[in-house]
């Protein structure tokens, strides 16, 4: 008789565990995954206001900007021209990601341009002034 009662409260279980597929990856609605192909490519700023540059998972470059929410659902919580900080929600795991900038400073790119007034408008080169074919 008790085995009985055993066997009709474990027949409802398969109906609780819902219809999901087993051969399928489990959903991820916190995207965690994703957190380690995405990456930051710095920031635009001025006094008032950083613009970060972010490349998602799919490739897309984003701009975007501190307590900026992502499609992902993760919140931007602090941007600077070296880091980005978010937040990926309530119940995810990890609750908070940063990534730091990548790539490299080009100093012959970034250095200040020289006035034309200093040089003397041939881009710093001397002229030759010899006729080819002479001497």
């Amino acid at each position: 008789m008790q085995s009985k009662w055993w066997s009709l409260l474990l027949l409802p279980l398969p109906l609780m565990a819902g219809g999901r597929d087993p051969f399928q990856p489990a959903v991820d609605g916190c995207r965690t995954a994703q957190l380690s192909q995405w990456r930051y490519g710095g920031a635009i700023s001025d006094p008032q206001l950083h613009i970060g540059i972010l490349q998602d998972s799919a490739g897309k470059w984003r701009r975007v900007r501190a307590d900026e929410t992502l499609p992902t659902n993760w919140r931007i919580t602090l941007l600077t021209a070296q880091r980005i900080e978010i937040t990926t929600g309530p119940g995810c795991e990890p609750a908070q990601w940063a990534w730091q900038r990548e790539g490299i400073k080009n100093d012959p790119m970034d250095k200040p341009a020289v006035s034309a007034v200093a040089t003397d408008g041939n881009g710093g080169k001397k002229r030759s002034t010899r006729v080819a074919g002479r001497r």
